[in-house]
């Protein structure tokens, strides 16, 4: 099941959006770790400034409840079928976004969580 609250975080955030991308067209996963990594810190670069700006709480953003307040009356499948028609409106690849774009932003908001947004 895909992390809703950070489709729709990406989605709000269109510019940032596309340069992730971007670097993640970069990504395999035969790459060696050092360029792996590399990819990471340019996406945690451009993303991180963003959640600060906007005072975006990582670890609110990598709960994964369906049955959550933001989408109590809504329907999973809908909501994953609209978000995907956006993405494909913006040119980018639902499978790059789902198997490269959320794992990566989604351990990048994790390890932030472990700071003082954790308690």
């Amino acid at each position: 099941m895909v992390n809703m609250k950070v489709v729709k975080f990406l989605l709000a955030n269109q510019a940032v959006l596309l340069k992730v991308v971007e670097i993640a067209k970069a990504w395999r996963k035969d790459l060696p770790y050092v360029e792996q990594w590399a990819l990471v810190d340019s996406i945690a670069r451009i993303l991180i400034p963003v959640l600060e700006a906007q005072a975006v709480a990582p670890k609110a953003l990598t709960k994964h409840r369906f049955h959550d307040e933001d989408y109590e009356d809504q329907n999973y499948e809908a909501m994953a079928f609209g978000a995907g028609a956006e993405f494909a409106a913006l040119g980018v690849d639902w499978k790059l976004l789902v198997d490269v774009i959320l794992p990566i932003v989604l351990s990048i908001l994790k390890a932030l969580s472990t700071g003082k947004d954790a308690e």
